[in-house]
């Protein structure tokens, strides 16, 4: 429900400003992060002049609010390229999951409360971009698990594994930050389109397998016999006695479908 909610808005809002949706926009990010090091080789006073700073916004300065997110990762011009093609390939990836606009959508959110929780918090700046990378990482994590990633470009490890330890190094920063509730509503406030995104879909899977649970313990406490399913789509009437090979989930309204009345439906 929360989701096909979201939809209809996020379809309703295309449809009016769509036109304004950047295609790769974390690609066009990385590629900046890279100019503002090169930049900064020719003038070291240049980075001051894009980093979040609280002050100077209030001051006037009002491009910080955007410009923070093209700080480059690193004084390293390896580690600055590195970062800036794992951007492209994450980009790459959540591009041709959501689509432009809404990947737009989820970077500019992620951006603008940032911003927020910079204006909020007295020197929340530097923590700002590493959030950002983060939120990034998890949606790929997250949409993407099995894949395998090269750590370091030879260790491989799936990115859900990656995921995990990123949300590690999150509750880390919190904890071990100096003041775990103010840096908390900073990560809180960064991870908001996350949650927003990812959030109801993990509550379903839960209570999928809750129900899925339920079921099997009332299938096995009846005895299980032969003749009787365990699984039955309620389109097509199939089982998984009847079709083993099919995969059958319980939809969002509660009905129990197969692999291939899904694959009709979302054709």
């Amino acid at each position: 429900m929360i989701h096909e909610t979201g939809d209809r808005i996020l379809d309703n809002l295309e449809k009016r400003i769509g036109g304004l949706a950047l295609p790769q926009i974390l690609r066009w990010i990385a590629g900046f992060q890279v100019l503002s090091w090169a930049l900064s080789r020719f003038s070291p006073d240049f980075l001051s002049w894009i980093v979040f700073d609280r002050s100077a916004i209030l001051s006037g300065e009002v491009w910080r609010l955007v410009t923070w997110v093209l700080f480059p990762t690193s004084d390293f011009v390896l580690f600055v390229l590195i970062v800036a093609l794992f951007l492209f390939f994450i980009n790459d990836s959540l591009e041709r999951h959501w689509d432009t606009f809404r990947l737009n959508a989820y970077i500019v959110s992620t951006v603008v409360m940032l911003s927020i929780a910079g204006l909020l918090v007295q020197g929340a700046g530097p923590l700002l971009n590493n959030i950002f990378y983060s939120s990034a990482f998890l949606a790929f994590a997250t949409l993407f698990p099995d894949y395998v990633v090269h750590l370091f470009a030879v260790i491989p490890i799936k990115a859900k594994w990656l995921g995990w330890a990123n949300a590690a190094l999150l509750a880390g920063m919190i904890f071990l930050g100096g003041n775990p509730l103010i840096v908390g509503i900073i990560v809180g406030l960064g991870l908001l389109p996350y949650f927003v995104v990812f959030v109801p879909t993990f509550m379903s899977d839960f209570k999928e397998r809750g129900e899925t649970a339920v079921r099997r313990h009332r299938f096995e406490q009846g005895g299980g016999g032969d003749e009787e399913a365990f699984h039955e789509c309620e389109v097509c009437g199939a089982t998984d006695k009847t079709h083993p090979e099919r995969d059958f989930r319980v939809a969002a309204d509660g009905r129990e479908i197969c692999s291939e009345c899904r694959k009709t439906a979302a054709s």
